[in-house]
């Protein structure tokens, strides 16, 4: 996005809050005198986007953290149970509403939430170009509708507020019913579809938020609501627009040539240009195998579960790019992947090769989050096509992911060793599915969306809104004779719960979730 890795120095000292740790963190020092002009609009918007961003702090990997060591597809790995304690308190759903990944998820959420309401607030009396200042305010609705998307899928009802609030005044909120919030995040993203599409931007702006990611986003609030009529829309838009499409090879997606390649949708980047300025992504480092290799020697989290690889047909060539295994080997290494996690398994999609990380330090990676692909629109609009009685449609997209899927390379170009090839064949390997019934069809749509997207952060929200989370972990606990899963509680952990300090800050004016 422009100018951001120029500018993030500026705005972390520009917006850095007056609030006293005993307030929330969703209210904000006035800034009414700041934003008078366009440039200074750009700048509120700029730090918008850079609360996904934030180097200690980084939304990906709470995303991760949460959407699949929440659930089957990964283990918290590191060095065991004690080992970041309450990420496997999420796992076991054992958790308490201190737990801190809990709350830096509300916490970056409202953040982001925070800059976009200042954009729309200020923006229409600041001085400058009506039309630039009307995309940027469409820009700032749409990462709020994603803020107030993750809120509400994760937390119910939320605080929902479009305005400014001082600390003052933020004490008094109270939460918003869901649909409140869904009506908002609908409103937000009706208006945001009117941004540029992808390509449409110059390339000094080429990840700002697009049309197509807001009717994605549309896509994806219906299909959460099991509204599927107006799912099948949304995506049927942005499927007839012909501004995505797949890359040849599903490992393509993860090679540096391909960042915001037109399968991307979603895309945050972390290119270093100046290495003085942290723009970089630590988010690879905390899931590289803790053991030592030399140029990885990280912490081992976020390790893809063995049933996760039971899960893939064994000549299925994405397990080449979903899993990082034992005696594996980089080009450019010297040795040999060693894995810390239980599994055995790393997480291949998040493994940055050391001869990609030349002249950067572990904790400063230029190394761009894949947050949303195609591929994840291809799936859910087969479902959505599905769900309204048009089974034949929906495998042509269904079919479609396959395709790709069975003619990926299954030798991984960027390893000179690879312990396991998956002994593929064009002609039998991963057949298109030919069933028209609505259950068959459904449950194998959602088997490719675990296989197509493992690793990627929204196992835990495919889980929900299929309202088969309870099921799927009390199955894999007592598989597995673990305690992972064995604790669910289906009155309470479709939800997360409230974080203790945010309802200590209003005096208990928010209430906590159910059963926590």
């Amino acid at each position: 996005m422009k100018r951001i890795s120029i500018i993030v120095c500026t705005i972390t000292l520009l917006f850095v809050s007056g609030c006293s740790l005993d307030e929330s963190n969703y209210g904000s020092v006035d800034n009414t005198n700041f934003y008078e002009k366009q440039s200074d609009i750009d700048y509120a918007l700029t730090g918008a986007y850079l609360q996904l961003r934030q180097t200690w702090n980084e939304w990906a990997l709470n995303h991760y953290f949460i959407g699949d060591c929440n659930t089957d597809d990964a283990i918290n790995g590191g060095k065991g149970e004690t080992d970041k304690k309450e990420l496997y308190d999420l796992s076991t759903f054992n958790v308490y509403s201190t737990n801190s990944y809990v709350s830096k998820r509300w916490d970056i959420l409202y953040a982001l939430i925070n800059r976009c309401n200042d954009v729309t607030y200020y923006a229409p009396n600041a001085t400058g170009d009506p039309a630039i200042l009307e995309r940027y305010i469409n820009e700032a609705k749409l990462l709020r509708a994603f803020g107030y998307y993750m809120l509400v899928t994760s937390f119910g009802g939320v605080p929902l507020f479009t305005e400014p609030l001082t600390p003052e005044q933020a004490v008094y909120i109270t939460r918003a019913t869901e649909e409140e919030v869904y009506t908002q995040i609908i409103a937000d993203l009706t208006d945001a579809s009117d941004l540029p599409a992808k390509g449409e931007y110059p390339s000094s702006d080429q990840y700002r938020a697009t049309s197509g990611l807001a009717k994605v986003l549309l896509g994806k609030t219906y299909m959460f609501r099991r509204d599927y009529p107006n799912a099948e829309k949304y995506l049927k838009e942005v499927v007839d627009s012909r501004k995505y499409d797949l890359l040849p090879d599903y490992g393509l997606n993860w090679t540096k040539e391909n960042e915001n390649s037109i399968e991307s949708v979603f895309e945050i980047p972390n290119k270093v240009e100046n290495k003085a300025v942290e723009t970089g992504t630590n988010v690879p480092h905390y899931f590289i195998s803790r053991n030592n290799v030399p140029g990885y020697q990280g912490y081992g989290y976020h390790a893809p579960s063995q049933d996760l690889y039971d899960a893939f047909s064994p000549d299925d060539p994405r397990i080449t790019y979903v899993f990082t295994q034992t005696g594996d080997r980089y080009v450019g290494d010297t040795q040999t992947q060693s894995n810390s996690a239980e599994s055995g398994y790393q997480d291949y999609k998040l493994t940055v090769p050391a001869i990609d990380k030349i002249g950067f330090d572990v904790w400063m990676i230029s190394y761009n989050i894949r947050l949303i692909r195609y591929s994840d629109i291809l799936l859910l609009y087969a479902e959505a096509l599905n769900e309204n009685g048009k089974s034949g449609e929906a495998l042509t997209y269904l079919n479609k992911v396959r395709q790709r899927a069975r003619n990926t390379n299954p030798e991984d170009p960027r390893r000179d060793m690879q312990v396991y090839i998956p002994a593929t064949n064009p002609a039998t390997s991963l057949p298109d599915v030919t069933t028209t019934d609505k259950v068959e069809l459904r449950n194998a749509i959602w088997y490719e969306r675990r296989c197509e997207l493992a690793m990627e952060g929204w196992r835990r929200e495919d889980l929900l809104r299929q309202k088969r989370f309870g099921e799927v972990m009390k199955a894999y606990a007592a598989k597995y004779n673990t305690e992972k899963g064995a604790n669910f509680n289906d009155a309470r952990d479709y939800l997360l719960p409230i974080p203790l300090a945010e309802i200590d800050k209003t005096n208990g004016r928010l209430v906590q979730n159910p059963h926590y």
